[in-house]
């Protein structure tokens, strides 16, 4: 991301952190909604740069095997979403969900790294076998 895009989307973070601080405790459900809406905003702002890592993800997918970096591509999107979902739970004060979600993205995320797991097993196998 250029800096001509690094400095408004912070700019748009610091903002609204301190709307959020301001109102947190007077409306707390105003201050979630904008919460929300300040992040996605900053995801939109995004949508450039994450296009052009997603097209340098592709060329790199075409030089790996692609069993493998499928299964750590789906590991890092779990990851992110599973991040910012319990991110979201917790601003709502939610933390008993919060850690249900955390936890079940440890567990998709194990799911997600399976088939590569099994497959450096097995060339351990057929090394040491």
């Amino acid at each position: 991301m250029a800096l001509e895009h690094l400095l408004p989307t912070l700019g748009l973070a610091a903002a609204a952190a301190l709307l959020y601080g301001l109102l947190h405790k007077s409306n707390p459900a105003f201050a979630l909604l904008l919460s929300l809406a300040a992040g996605l905003a900053i995801l939109v702002r995004l949508t450039v740069p994450l296009q052009q890592m997603a097209a340098g993800l592709v060329a790199l997918a075409a030089r790996v095997d692609g069993a493998a970096f499928a299964s750590l591509l789906r590991c890092a999107g779990v990851l992110l979403l599973t991040d910012y979902a319990c991110a979201v739970c917790k601003e709502a004060e939610a933390e008993a969900l919060a850690w249900c979600t955390s936890f079940a993205g440890r567990v998709l995320t194990l799911a997600a790294l399976w088939p590569l797991l099994e497959e450096v097993c097995g060339m351990i196998w057929e090394l040491t076998g």
